[in-house]
């Protein structure tokens, strides 16, 4: 019995420390790396804007790259709040019709529409988190989050008009326009993301995260181009996907 009595006594000494040890880490989580920075890769597309005369938007768009940095700072365990500054390409592309020459019509040539090379966007997320952790919760393994997101959005583009050669018969001297870029811009966006970070090591992670976000740009007016065809104002729908490294610290 008394052997019986001094195991137990053992045994709830034991766990009463234990139980002391996982509310004192789960108090105290994040533990001590509330801060993450990193960086992502991956690919986006764009809708046509929207704003334009019609001739001006294009029919049709191709996925580009899409890159981004990010610092995060865990507010608390279930709540994070991400400065995330992005850069990518936007244009679109068209077939526009040319005249008759000498008797004979031209073939329908590619026209792109450069809307910002490149076009760069800051913005502050907050996202609600779900954690997960080891067994014991000693550490945080993975993350999944979701959030919305508000910024801004700045456009590099010199409002330019751009010619090609036709290089056929029946006059290979024509020139047609090849290249419409819009005026550099400035505006606002606003937007939603999902993400998951799964951590390799207590400070190492890799992340995914996908994104929609609605875009509105004011752009110079240059040339009078954009006068012309409304294209001094335009709105889209932009979705980066990517993937990434993290890094976590204190």
């Amino acid at each position: 019995m008394k052997a019986f009595l001094l195991a137990a006594a053992a045994v709830i000494s034991f766990s009463g420390n234990l139980f002391a040890q996982r509310a004192a880490i789960w108090e105290n989580f994040p533990p001590d790396l509330r801060w993450d920075v990193g960086v992502n890769a991956g690919l986006s597309g764009i809708t046509r804007p929207a704003g334009p005369e019609k001739a001006y938007t294009g029919t049709r768009t191709k996925l580009v790259g899409e890159y981004s940095a990010k610092v995060v700072y865990a507010a608390d365990e279930h709540w994070n709040i991400t400065l995330d500054v992005g850069f990518r390409t936007w244009e679109t592309y068209g077939t526009w019709s040319n005249p008759s020459t000498m008797g004979t019509s031209l073939k329908n040539t590619e026209i792109k529409f450069q809307l910002g090379k490149p076009a760069i966007s800051e913005s502050i997320q907050v996202n609600y988190v779900i954690p997960f952790y080891t067994k014991f919760k000693t550490f945080n393994r993975a993350n999944l989050y979701f959030g919305a997101m508000l910024g801004m959005v700045n456009t590099v583009s010199d409002g330019s008009v751009g010619y090609s050669r036709y290089n056929a018969p029946p006059d290979s001297s024509y020139r047609y326009i090849s290249t419409y870029n819009y005026g550099s811009g400035i505006g606002f966006s606003f937007g939603l993301q999902a993400g998951y970070t799964y951590y390799i090591l207590r400070r190492w992670g890799i992340n995914v995260e996908v994104a929609a976000r609605y875009v509105d740009v004011g752009t110079e007016k240059v040339n009078g181009l954009n006068d012309d065809h409304n294209t001094n104002r335009y709105q889209l729908l932009f979705l980066p996907q990517t993937v990434g490294i993290r890094y976590r610290f204190r």
